[in-house]
Protein backbone atom coordinates (compact mmCIF):
# COMPACT_ATOMS: atom_id res chain seq x y z
CA UNK A 1 0.00 0.00 0.00
CA UNK A 2 3.31 2.31 0.65
CA UNK A 3 4.20 1.50 -2.89
CA UNK A 4 0.53 2.66 -4.03
CA UNK A 5 1.02 6.09 -2.19
CA UNK A 6 4.28 7.04 -3.15
CA UNK A 7 3.76 6.11 -7.08
CA UNK A 8 0.35 8.18 -6.82
CA UNK A 9 2.43 11.34 -5.81
CA UNK A 10 4.68 10.73 -8.13
CA UNK A 11 2.65 10.48 -10.84
CA UNK A 12 0.14 13.10 -9.30
CA UNK A 13 4.01 15.23 -10.04
CA UNK A 14 4.59 14.47 -13.44
CA UNK A 15 1.38 14.51 -14.98
CA UNK A 16 0.97 15.29 -18.35
CA UNK A 17 2.57 18.65 -19.27
CA UNK A 18 2.19 20.51 -22.80
CA UNK A 19 3.80 23.35 -23.74
CA UNK A 20 3.71 24.92 -27.54
CA UNK A 21 6.67 27.45 -28.89
CA UNK A 22 6.27 28.92 -32.27
CA UNK A 23 9.35 29.70 -34.14
CA UNK A 24 9.11 33.46 -34.94
CA UNK A 25 6.37 34.04 -37.80
CA UNK A 26 8.13 31.14 -39.93
CA UNK A 27 4.94 28.84 -39.26
CA UNK A 28 6.74 25.85 -37.55
CA UNK A 29 5.80 25.63 -33.85
CA UNK A 30 7.43 22.69 -31.57
CA UNK A 31 5.41 21.61 -28.90
CA UNK A 32 5.92 18.49 -26.12
CA UNK A 33 3.95 16.75 -24.01
CA UNK A 34 5.02 14.52 -21.11
CA UNK A 35 2.78 12.10 -19.58
CA UNK A 36 3.25 10.06 -16.15
CA UNK A 37 0.83 7.90 -15.16
CA UNK A 38 0.51 5.08 -12.92
CA UNK A 39 -1.84 2.19 -13.59
CA UNK A 40 -2.99 1.20 -10.35
CA UNK A 41 -4.86 -2.36 -11.47
CA UNK A 42 -1.97 -3.27 -13.20
CA UNK A 43 0.53 -1.79 -10.61
CA UNK A 44 2.26 -0.24 -13.70
CA UNK A 45 4.13 3.26 -13.53
CA UNK A 46 4.50 4.29 -17.31
CA UNK A 47 6.38 7.79 -18.33
CA UNK A 48 6.29 9.45 -21.96
CA UNK A 49 7.37 12.40 -23.62
CA UNK A 50 6.69 13.40 -27.22
CA UNK A 51 8.37 16.28 -29.29
CA UNK A 52 6.10 17.35 -32.10
CA UNK A 53 7.51 19.97 -34.84
CA UNK A 54 4.42 21.26 -36.23
CA UNK A 55 4.14 23.65 -39.77
CA UNK A 56 1.33 25.56 -41.00
CA UNK A 57 0.99 26.19 -45.18
CA UNK A 58 -1.85 27.19 -46.81
CA UNK A 59 -4.29 26.63 -43.61
CA UNK A 60 -2.64 23.17 -44.37
CA UNK A 61 -1.28 21.77 -40.27
CA UNK A 62 1.42 19.67 -40.87
CA UNK A 63 3.02 17.77 -38.08
CA UNK A 64 6.01 15.21 -37.18
CA UNK A 65 6.49 13.80 -34.17
CA UNK A 66 7.64 10.48 -32.02
CA UNK A 67 6.24 9.01 -28.74
CA UNK A 68 9.49 8.39 -26.68
CA UNK A 69 9.17 6.23 -23.59
CA UNK A 70 11.09 7.17 -20.54
CA UNK A 71 10.06 4.37 -17.88
CA UNK A 72 8.12 1.59 -17.85
CA UNK A 73 8.56 0.42 -14.41
CA UNK A 74 12.27 0.84 -15.36
CA UNK A 75 14.60 3.35 -16.42
CA UNK A 76 13.74 2.46 -21.03
CA UNK A 77 15.39 5.52 -22.35
CA UNK A 78 16.96 4.05 -25.71
CA UNK A 79 15.64 0.56 -25.13
CA UNK A 80 13.86 0.50 -28.37
CA UNK A 81 12.95 3.29 -31.28
CA UNK A 82 10.47 5.15 -31.63
CA UNK A 83 8.23 5.42 -33.99
CA UNK A 84 7.75 8.69 -36.54
CA UNK A 85 4.46 10.00 -36.98
CA UNK A 86 3.64 12.46 -39.90
CA UNK A 87 0.00 14.03 -39.87
CA UNK A 88 -1.49 16.75 -42.37
CA UNK A 89 -4.60 18.05 -41.46
CA UNK A 90 -6.90 21.02 -42.70
CA UNK A 91 -9.89 22.88 -40.82
CA UNK A 92 -12.80 23.15 -43.83
CA UNK A 93 -15.54 24.76 -41.42
CA UNK A 94 -15.94 25.73 -37.71
CA UNK A 95 -15.15 21.86 -35.90
CA UNK A 96 -14.84 20.07 -39.01
CA UNK A 97 -11.68 18.81 -40.33
CA UNK A 98 -9.96 16.59 -42.88
CA UNK A 99 -6.56 14.39 -42.38
CA UNK A 100 -4.10 12.17 -43.22
CA UNK A 101 -1.71 10.02 -41.31
CA UNK A 102 0.81 7.81 -41.50
CA UNK A 103 4.19 6.95 -39.56
CA UNK A 104 7.38 5.20 -39.96
CA UNK A 105 8.42 2.40 -37.33
CA UNK A 106 12.24 2.52 -36.76
CA UNK A 107 12.24 -0.13 -35.11
CA UNK A 108 10.77 -2.73 -37.25
CA UNK A 109 11.86 -0.58 -40.20
CA UNK A 110 8.71 -0.01 -41.84
CA UNK A 111 5.72 2.02 -42.62
CA UNK A 112 2.44 2.13 -40.46
CA UNK A 113 -0.48 1.83 -41.70
CA UNK A 114 -2.08 5.40 -43.79
CA UNK A 115 -5.00 6.50 -42.02
CA UNK A 116 -7.74 9.31 -43.68
CA UNK A 117 -10.35 10.77 -41.95
CA UNK A 118 -13.03 13.62 -40.68
CA UNK A 119 -12.97 14.54 -37.76
CA UNK A 120 -16.10 16.61 -36.30
CA UNK A 121 -16.49 18.62 -33.15
CA UNK A 122 -19.14 20.14 -31.40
Amino acid sequence: MKNIAIAAVIAAGTATSASAFELGATGLSLNTEVVGEYNVDAENMLMTVEPTLGYTFASIDFTAGALMPIYNDEIVVGDELPTLDFRAGKVIATGLEVYGEVGYDLEAEERTDVVLGVSFNF
